[in-house]
């Protein structure tokens, strides 16, 4: 009827209605970009031993704070939380972790199933692989070895994803080169992960008294490695605050955290803006965005010739190598493995530690036990490899006298020994069966054993 009102699900659906005005604009929020959420940021500071990641990390967190992180063994786990960009009612989380302790430890961490470039991080994950420029050999060995370890987990992860005939990889890789290669020459020529990548070189400071020729080259060759892998290239000094710092320390520690906090909170959805231009002489700090570098204005060293990318990074890294003759000793203390887990003291617990004494005991007694049975197994194999063997020769000894015997059971059938029974002779008759005796055969063959 005309006066019925009407019913509840109509009244919300009434044009003019507030339950009307209500749903169209949650229909536009959730058209607005990024309205649904880029979900948690994952961000992993990575690198050698006393390079200063728990202070940059620290800093990072709280720019004002000027304090001295004690040295992290293991990972440690922190996080960050930030407004939403659309909605300033919800707050972007992001993980953070510190992979600190022995290159050992650093690549089980890499190799686990639940840590470090999952499934799950790949589409808003954050690497910042920190290096040491006041230890300049250790440079090359540990920015190296972790862009290996990253393209390798990244391979093992997009695989997952490719199998079951998903594009997110080829996007992400897409997203990465349209966003910040879009304009660069050598964009085809770049390995893009994907992902964001920072290369952060601490304690410049300690390495900007250095011979030209010295900076020069290890300028070059971070340069190289962030352009040819699609990163982000900061030099960072001063990160301990204080009376020491200058008005240059500052800039770069602002400069580093305007650039985490888009890349954490915001992604490669955008190209970041800095206000820092990009430096890239090496009389001062560099400062290289992905995008802004080119492999010709690097160059190669001198002497070099023309070739893929991978040629030139073995070119820089072999210079590199013999500005820095210590640097295969020190590759080699970076890369040992085997190092002890200290526990600081103010964290030790008896009953806790009292625990993982003993289960690191069950382990290692697991490991022996493990070991003796691989070995027995071994032995086992090699004595019955040994007795098959023996068996083979055996058989083929005797066999050898039944087939000089053959002739003469055809000449005498009486002997039985090879004859069939039933089966005719020479003469027509059928030979008689074999006899129990014919066990005693194998006599013919004493060499057999």
């Amino acid at each position: 009827m005309a006066g019925m009102n009407p019913l509840p699900g109509q009244a919300i659906k009434m044009p003019g209605s507030i339950w009307a005005k209500a749903i169209e604009q949650a229909n536009e929020e959730r058209k607005k970009p990024g309205a649904d959420g880029r979900g948690d940021a994952f961000c992993y500071f990575v690198g050698s031993r006393a390079a200063g990641k728990s202070t940059l990390l620290n800093r990072f967190l709280y720019p004002t704070r000027a304090e001295t992180p004690k040295p992290s063994e293991g990972i440690e786990y922190t996080y960050a939380r930030k407004p939403a960009q659309f909605d300033h009612e919800k707050k972007d989380l992001a993980h953070i972790w510190e992979v600190g302790g022995s290159m050992e430890f650093a690549e089980e961490i890499v190799n686990s199933e639940q840590l470090f470039l999952t499934a799950k991080q790949v589409t808003t994950g954050v690497v910042v692989v920190v290096v040491d420029l006041g230890d300049p050999a250790s440079v090359a060995p540990t920015v190296t070895w972790w862009m290996e370890q990253i393209k390798k987990k990244l391979g093992s992860t997009y695989e997952k994803f490719e199998k079951k005939g998903l594009q997110l990889p080829e996007q992400l890789r897409q997203r990465a080169k349209s966003k910040l290669y879009a304009a660069n020459e050598d964009k085809d020529n770049v390995f893009h992960s994907g992902i964001s990548l920072v290369i952060a070189a601490t304690k410049y400071d300690n390495f900007k008294g250095a011979d030209p020729e010295i900076k020069k080259v290890m300028s070059r060759f971070l340069r190289y490695v962030a352009h040819s892998n699609g990163a982000f290239l900061c030099y960072l000094s001063g990160l301990h605050g204080g009376e020491g710092s200058s008005g240059e320390d500052a800039g770069l520690l602002d400069n580093f955290t305007r650039l985490m906090n888009h890349l954490i909170f915001t992604g490669l959805e955008k190209k970041p803006v800095l206000k820092m231009q990009p430096q890239i002489d090496h009389n001062g700090p560099i400062m290289v965005p992905a995008g802004s570098d080119t492999f010709k204005a690097i160059g190669r060293p001198r002497g070099a010739a023309e070739g893929s990318v991978e040629s030139g990074l073995r070119e820089w890294r072999d210079l590199f190598e013999k500005m820095f003759p210590t640097t295969k000793e020190k590759e080699q203390k970076l890369m040992a493995k085997g190092a002890k887990f200290v526990i600081p003291d103010q964290y030790k617990e008896e009953e806790v530690d009292a625990v993982r004494a003993r289960k690191v005991t069950e382990l290692e007694n697991f490991r022996k036990e493990q070991a003796a049975a691989a070995e027995a197994a071994r032995k086992k194999a090699l004595l019955a490899k040994a007795q098959a063997a023996d068996a083979a020769a055996a058989k083929k000894a005797g066999a050898k006298p039944a087939a000089k015997a053959a002739p003469k059971a055809a000449a005498k059938p009486a002997a039985g020994a090879d004859a069939v029974a039933g089966s005719p002779t020479a003469n027509g008759a059928a030979a008689p069966a074999p006899k129990k005796k014919v066990a005693a055969k194998p006599k013919a063959a004493p060499a057999a054993s």
